[in-house]
């Protein structure tokens, strides 16, 4: 239970107060701290009422509720440890307590589970089979999923994925069951080395790129990432017909290479190339890395989209609206039109993040 002071005594705070006595001889007439009495002079507490205790989490609610929808299977640990970097105080349980208070609920997907690893020794089963190339090689793209990679070999292939595990390692089986690739188990991570070997082995490619492509492998795995699909014209490059499902950083808004907006998985993709403001925001977002976190960017983005604009910034987002508008199929304006929304005002919202990043390291430099 929150401390508190008796009512009368309250009272008789704010009657000195009232009479013009100053606040250092109020609390010492009253056996109380001057911050105690500056707490009732100024109204931040009320006689007879408990003091309201200050939520050390909301300033994160905002961060938490994107990166969950930004990224659906990212487990409560991995949240924690960005929030923490972030400035957040609080422990394990408190983090719990938050979620729950702020209704934040962890993506309910029945598929996942963490499959039992209890005694694990990949190699016992899988050292007898030496893997034989298939028929078509295929490589990874950068930050896709091992479903998605191991789908592709088998269409590739002309296979089924039921047939693909028969030549690989159940490490495989294990990553398969739980949806979030990134989740990295102490048990599995001394196998990867293999795994990634006989993959390779079985798609044409190097160990390395396996490694450096997928997210499965641990690529990505020192910031956050938000789910997604790669750039459309990205893939059709490499003759992939089919949308590549990928784990993006999560800061990264736009592909720079072709213009396009990479929106969150379902929505489709449009082209912000005929907007160079934009362009000129990711670049900027991109390079205030050398400044900042990853989290702390995406941080300060999110703070600075709540921000209202001044009629200036209104009327630069107007007229981005149009060009995206006019620039994409009348499809993509109907079905996304918050990403679209949200792309037109991106430039006012990586200046202000960045303003806020820059006075924050210049405050910090300050203090060292």
């Amino acid at each position: 239970m929150t401390n508190m002071l008796p009512r009368g005594r309250g009272e008789q705070i704010l009657a000195g107060h009232a009479a013009g006595k100053p606040v250092r001889e109020i609390a010492r007439t009253c056996g109380h701290s001057t911050e105690t009495v500056r707490n009732y002079v100024r109204g931040h507490r009320i006689p007879g009422m408990p003091a309201a205790r200050a939520d050390d989490f909301a300033p994160f609610a905002a961060y938490c509720r994107q990166r969950l929808d930004d990224d659906p299977h990212l487990r409560a640990a991995a949240l924690l440890a960005e929030v923490t970097l972030l400035g957040f105080p609080g422990t394990r349980p408190t983090f719990y307590r938050a979620l729950e208070r702020h209704k934040l609920q962890l993506h309910p997907c029945p598929d996942c589970h963490i499959a039992r690893i209890s005694g694990y020794a990949p190699l016992a089963e899988a050292s007898r089979i030496k893997p034989s190339p298939l028929p078509l090689p295929a490589s990874p793209v950068t930050g896709e999923t091992l479903a998605s990679f191991l789908n592709r070999l088998a269409v590739a292939s002309r296979t089924s994925t039921e047939a693909l595990p028969e030549a690989l390692p159940p490490w495989f089986g294990i990553k398969a069951r739980w949806h979030d690739d990134r989740w990295q188990h102490d048990q599995l991570i001394p196998w990867e080395d293999d795994a990634a070997a006989r993959l390779a082995a079985i798609s044409g490619t190097t160990a390395t790129a396996i490694r450096n492509a997928l997210p499965a492998f641990g690529s990505l795995a020192s910031q956050p990432a938000r789910a997604g699909t790669a750039c459309r014209h990205c893939t059709a490059a490499r003759r992939i017909s089919q949308p590549v499902p990928v784990h993006l950083p999560a800061h990264h808004q736009v592909c720079l290479r072709h213009g396009i907006w990479l929106s969150r998985t379902g929505t489709p993709q449009f082209s912000v190339s005929g907007c160079p403001g934009i362009m000129a925001a990711e670049r900027q977002a991109r390079r205030l890395l050398r400044h900042s976190t990853a989290e702390q960017l995406i941080h300060a983005r999110i703070r600075a989209a709540q921000e209202p604009g001044g009629p200036a910034a209104q009327l630069a987002w107007k007229q981005r609206t149009h060009a995206l508008i006019t620039s994409n199929s009348r499809t993509v304006a109907e079905s996304c039109p918050q990403e679209l929304f949200a792309a037109a005002g991106y430039p006012e919202t990586v200046a202000t993040a960045a303003s806020t990043i820059t006075q924050s390291h210049g405050t910090a430099s300050n203090l060292h």
